[in-house]
């Protein structure tokens, strides 16, 4: 059996929905899985044979056989939206770079949303499903937040996808008739 790690991100965007039971053709990008670490943990990386990609024409690799297993992979985090207010003209105005002819004031501000996400540790779970249906996604990534926001904040814990682990039995090559 084979192990292969499918990213949500880049299976929307061209892979096609299976079951456990379908036979399945994955194009392999690695077969060192040492890249999830940060991610899974070492543990949970140990499991893993070979990461899928569908962002090469041609693969030298590939992992070719009847799923057996499909298991969702997601974590805790804790995500903090906020908006803030942002004087665009502050930093320049501290540094005594801005300079307006006939006292026209520089004082315009605006109001921009953001969010920022922070895993909480110990929390990757592994969840039994019966396949990867398409566009089956959810990405958010961290934020940045100017120096000189001010912030009003909301905090909600919730469960992410990171993407699935899909068991194959490999199917042998077809002979070739010479």
């Amino acid at each position: 059996m084979t192990r292969v790690w499918l990213t949500p991100w880049e299976w929307a965007c061209c892979g096609d929905p299976f079951e456990i039971g379908d036979r399945v053709d994955f194009g392999i990008r690695s077969r060192d899985p040492e890249a999830l670490v940060d991610e899974l943990g070492a543990e949970l990386t140990g499991t893993v044979d070979a990461l899928e990609s569908h962002h090469e024409e041609e693969y030298a690799d590939r992992v070719r056989g009847r799923v057996v297993a499909v298991h969702e992979v997601s974590r805790e985090v804790v995500e903090r939206r906020f908006e803030h207010f942002v004087d665009p003209f502050a930093r320049a105005r501290m540094s005594g770079r801005l300079q307006l002819p006939d006292g026209v004031s520089a004082g315009a501000g605006f109001s921009r949303q953001g969010s920022s996400i922070e895993r909480v540790p110990g929390t990757t779970r592994l969840s039994p499903v019966g396949g990867i249906p398409v566009a089956a996604v959810e990405y958010h990534g961290p934020s940045a937040r100017p120096d000189d926001a001010e912030e009003s904040l909301a905090e909600e814990r919730r469960r992410q996808r990171l993407g699935w682990l899909v068991d194959i039995e490999e199917a042998p090559p077809a002979p070739r008739i010479a």
